[in-house]
Order: C-alpha cells, then sequence, then structure tokens
C-alpha cells in the first residue's frame, strides 16, 4: 500500500530499492528484447540474401558482394540527409556525453535512428558491431523510465547502467560482464551502492536471451592443464599480446585521421565506405559483416586458405575507416573477432604442449578477450566475459597476462584511452570527472539539503512562535513571482521588540496580529531550479552565479529544498 501511495503521489527517493529494481526488472526486458529481436530480425533478412547462413559473404558472386555495401550506404547517406541533425548523434560516446552533460536525457528518436543505421548497414555486409547499437538503444529505455518517473541523477545513472548492461548481457547471455562494461566503459567507476538494480537488469535480459535465442554456445574448453610458466607458451601470449598491441594501436590511430574529416559532406564519407567495404569484399569476403563465422569456421577446423594476419589486418582497417567515417555501428563484435582472427593465427604459429584443439580455441578466446580489453580499457569486463562464456575459470591466469601487457603498454607506448573515451576528448568533451564532482554526482540533493516550507508575506504571530517550537531554521517567502528565505531565529527575536511597543512590521490578519515577514527580517533573495540537476551541477551553478545558496524545486512533490555551498562543502569534507 505505501508503493501504491508514492505511485499514486510521484513520491519517490532516488535510491528507493523497490523502486528501482521495479525499473530495472522493466529495463532489462527491453534491453533483451531489443537486442535479440535485432539479432532475429537480422537473421531473417540475412538469411532471405544469403545462401546457407546469415554471415555466407562468401558464397555471394562478386558483383553482390560489391554492391550490398554500396546499397547500403547509399540508403543510409539518403536518409541521413533528411534526418535533422539532432538526431544524427548515436552511439556510446553520445551516451556518455547524455550522461555528463544533459542530466543522462536521451531522446527516444536517436536510438530509433541508431537502430535504422545500424541495421542497414549491418543488412549490408559493413563491418559494424551490432552489440554498440543495442547498448544506446537499452541506455535509452533506462533514461525514458527515469525521465517518466522524475527521478534524481542517480536514479537516472542507475537505470542507464541497468539499459546498457541488460544489452550486453542479452548479446553475449554473460551477465556479470554486462555489468562490469556499464561500469568499466560508460561510467569509468564501480558503484556498489545501487548495484543490485543492475544485477537484476543483467541477469533478466540473459534469461529473455536464452529463452529466444537458445543457449550460445561459442566454446567448448575442457578443463585442461595449462603449462604457463613453460618457455614456449610464455613466448606465444607474448606474441600475442604484441599483435594485440599493434591492432588496438591502429584501430586508434585510424579513426583518429578521419575524425578531423567530419567537415566532409555525408554523403562522401558514407560512399566512399561503401565502396571500400565492395572492393575488399571482392578480394576478402570473410571481412564482410560481424565475422563471427570465419571464428566459428576455425574452431570447427574448417580450413582458411589465407593469412589470417591479413584477415585481421583487414577487419581492422574496414572497421576503424567505417566507424571513424560516421557510420552508425559498434565496435565491440569487430574487437572480439580481430582478436580471435589474431589469437588463431598465434596458435598456428607456435606447436606447444596444449593439444592443438584446446590450443586454437584458448588462443582464439585470449585474443577476442584482449583485443577488447586493450581497445576499451575493460580489462575485468573483458576476464569475466571469457570465464561466462566458457563456463570454466582455467584460462583466467593466461588471460590476465596477455590482458595486463597489452593494455598497459597500449597506455604507455601509445598513451592510449578506451576509444570510447578518446572519441569524447575529441570532440572536446569531458568523459571522466575529477574526484570531487565524481563525489558530488553519486549523492542525491535531498541528502544535504534542508526541506523549507512557503509561508505568506504575513504571518500570524502564533504561527511563527509555533516555528521556533518545532525546530525550524529556514523557511521561504514568496512575493511577485520572487522567492527569499529568512532565518525564523531572526523573526523570534523581532517578536521581543513588542515589549518596547508597537513595531512598523506589525500587521493585521484576520482580525489577529501578524508579522509582515520581508519588513521585519531582511530576507535574501534566492533563485530556484529544477531538482533534474546533480549536486555538481548545483555547485557549478553556484559558482557561477556568485552565489551562497539555491532552492531545489521537487515539482510533482511541490517541495522546496534549501541548498547552500557551506553544506556541500561539509559533504566534500566528510567524503
Amino acid at each position: 500500500m505505501d508503493f501504491i501511495a508514492r505511485w499514486r503521489n510521484r513520491d519517490f527517493a532516488s535510491d528507493d530499492l523497490l523502486l528501482l529494481s521495479g525499473l530495472a526488472l522493466v529495463c532489462g526486458v527491453l534491453s533483451s528484447l531489443t537486442m535479440t529481436g535485432m539479432i532475429e530480425l537480422l537473421y531473417w533478412f540475412s538469411s532471405s540474401l544469403l545462401p546457407s547462413h546469415s554471415e555466407n559473404y562468401e558464397e555471394l558472386s562478386p558483383i553482390a558482394r560489391f554492391t550490398l555495401p554500396v546499397v547500403a550506404c547509399a540508403l543510409l547517406s539518403l536518409v541521413w540527409m533528411f534526418t535533422p541533425a539532432r538526431y544524427l548523434k548515436v552511439g556510446i560516446p553520445y551516451v556518455v556525453e547524455r550522461l555528463n552533460y544533459h542530466q543522462g536525457n536521451l531522446p527516444v528518436l536517436n536510438a530509433v535512428v541508431q537502430f535504422f543505421g545500424a541495421f542497414v548497414g549491418l543488412i549490408g555486409g559493413l563491418s559494424i558491431g551490432k552489440e554498440g547499437p543495442a547498448v544506446h538503444i537499452g541506455a535509452t529505455f533506462g533514461s525514458q523510465l527515469a525521465q517518466r518517473f522524475r527521478l534524481s541523477y542517480i536514479g537516472v545513472d542507475t537505470l542507464v547502467a541497468c539499459g546498457v548492461a541488460g544489452a550486453i548481457a542479452a548479446a553475449f547471455q554473460t551477465p556479470l560482464a554486462g555489468v562490469l562494461f556499464a561500469y568499466e566503459v560508460i561510467f569509468h567507476e564501480y558503484r556498489l551502492r545501487l548495484v543490485l538494480p543492475v544485477l537484476l537488469s543483467a541477469i533478466v535480459a540473459t534469461a529473455i536471451s536464452q529463452l529466444v535465442l537458445g543457449r550460445i554456445e561459442i566454446f567448448e574448453l575442457e578443463t585442461v592443464f595449462l603449462p604457463l610458466y613453460q618457455l614456449d607458451v610464455l613466448v606465444a601470449y607474448v606474441v600475442l599480446a604484441i599483435c594485440i598491441i599493434i591492432a588496438s594501436g591502429l584501430f586508434y590511430q585510424v579513426q583518429r585521421l578521419l575524425w578531423r574529416l567530419g567537415y566532409l559532406p555525408l554523403a562522401l564519407r558514407f560512399m566512399f565506405v561503401g565502396l571500400l567495404t565492395g572492393a575488399v569484399g571482392l578480394y576478402l569476403p570473410q571481412t564482410l559483416g560481424s565475422g563471427y563465422d570465419t571464428l566459428n569456421g576455425l574452431l570447427s577446423g574448417e580450413v582458411i586458405l589465407m593469412s589470417l594476419l591479413g584477415l585481421a589486418l583487414a577487419k581492422v582497417l574496414l572497421t576503424s575507416i567505417s566507424i571513424g567515417l560516421g557510420i552508425p555501428g559498434g565496435m565491440i563484435g569487430p574487437t572480439f573477432v580481430i582478436g580471435g582472427m589474431l589469437g588463431a593465427q598465434v596458435a598456428f604459429w607456435f606447436d606447444t604442449e596444449i593439444p592443438a584443439t584446446a590450443e586454437l580455441a584458448l588462443f582464439v578466446l585470449l585474443g577476442m578477450a584482449g583485443m577488447m580489453a586493450t581497445a576499451f580499457q575493460a580489462p575485468l569486463t573483458a576476464i569475466v566475459a571469457m570465464v561466462e562464456m566458457t563456463h570454466t575459470s582455467v584460462t583466467i591466469a593466461p588471460a590476465i597476462l596477455v590482458i595486463v601487457m597489452s593494455c598497459t603498454a597500449v597506455r604507455l607506448l601509445f598513451n592510449q584511452d578506451s576509444i570510447f573515451v578518446e572519441r569524447m576528448n575529441a570532440m572536446g568533451l569531458v568523459s571522466e570527472w575529477s574526484p570531487v564532482q565524481r563525489l558530488l554526482r553519486q549523492h542525491d540533493v535531498r541528502s544535504v539539503a534542508s526541506k523549507v516550507e512557503i509561508f505568506p508575506e504575513l504571518l500570524q504571530l502564533e504561527r511563527v512562535r509555533d516555528l521556533a517550537s518545532n525546530m525550524v531554521d529556514y523557511i521561504a517567502i514568496q512575493k511577485n513571482g520572487l522567492h527569499f528565505i529568512v532565518s525564523v531565529s531572526e523573526m523570534v527575536e523581532k517578536l521581543k521588540e513588542l515589549d518596547v511597543g508597537p513595531q512598523r512590521w506589525l500587521m493585521e490578519d484576520q482580525d489577529r496580529q501578524a508579522m509582515d515577514v520581508l519588513r521585519a527580517v531582511a530576507g535574501t533573495k534566492v533563485s530556484v531550479v529544477d531538482a533534474s540537476l546533480s549536486l555538481a551541477e548545483l555547485l557549478s551553478w553556484l559558482h557561477r552565479h556568485e552565489q551562497h545558496q539555491v532552492l531545489v524545486s521537487f515539482a510533482q512533490q511541490q517541495e522546496l529544498w534549501l541548498v547552500t555551498s557551506r553544506q556541500l562543502d561539509q559533504m566534500l569534507m566528510k567524503g
């Protein structure tokens, strides 16, 4: 009954676990249905275009392999030309931007554009992924639910994380990796205070994914003894790490160069991607589409009559050029495929004591985890995803070794952060907040504010005495559309002046003596801002307007809360 009453009044705290858990459940369902729906829809369309299976671009005629990407890019160019520019911002960097600069408000139409663009690109065989767009769409579900319930910034952050985790969990059926991805890639920190709703969203999304798609069984590693400290195995791990470092550096540097070409006409950039993809597809059809079929073929013993190193290089260039020139696709899937190809190539180069089949699967898996961890600087996500996909922990030690070497070297040699962080930096935007701002953004306004009541300008003397007995420090007076903060203790002091005779502030109100509050006490004029602002944004607002206090309005509850710079300073000192 208490929940129903709060629902009717929209009186929710930002960390109301019951509410957030319910919304997380909804968010997980929506994110999973979107992800699985996209996969099923892509499968249905691709199966009608391609022979045998949905990624069999190799069996298409050369003319079809060239034409398909060109037509897809032409269609994207046409649609993008008639779509307002504000709706064309899509992808994970856009999600981070909206979180940092727009209170996490993600418009629905941007998510629709993201879905359509990624869908057309994937059908056309472009070297992009579907997981990144699903992250944007899942985050939009979380944002819209938070806006609908008018949650504060903490609630918005939590539900956006629920959408992101749900999308990743549904894509790979890895719930814990989905949660870590949200915190490592989107928020760049681990938030344990409200992690339970995010976990709930991820596990619900995984369950729906398994129900719709069946269990995803890519790797079936048996528990084998891994001679981690054998010299030849150590050398193989080092070589794989070097390959990942080079591929990750190239992946970033190509995009970095292309980001500067954003001034070129959109149609020109998109058509270049289509023509390049079609040309490469003529000779290397394995690079078209996601490329998961190539990895599956390797693991099932299929012979690839070309250098896997060359395929991986072509995949790196195609994906980085496509994303760098603005194609609305993801990078998660392609990095998995690139890393898997590199791992398979290293496995072919070395003859270790590990059985051949297990060795190939192991190095493919290590390459996938290493490339993802290095490109997105998300080591724990990659390690946990590997464990959840293989249902065994036997590969944790070599994975940690490869990931630590590759992630550390990329940071030291190339001074390279996550590809999403680098994109934000190139746009002149902050992707990561200072410790002070991070602490402020993790607290609700009402945790440091004081609730104030609005009173009329004429206040009967009995009411003034009641305020003093109720231990109220401040009240708000509204006059001519302006708000004034008045100290109750000063009002009580003014009452003592009645002992020496009538005062100019003494008035009559309904045949009773009343105080004209603003004549009796010097009230402080304060501004009123919306409750959607986080504490970090409130502190910035106070500094920008050179004020020491502000009223925060919770419109649905018709409440005003007073936030002062002193209260914020005290909270920061405790933190």
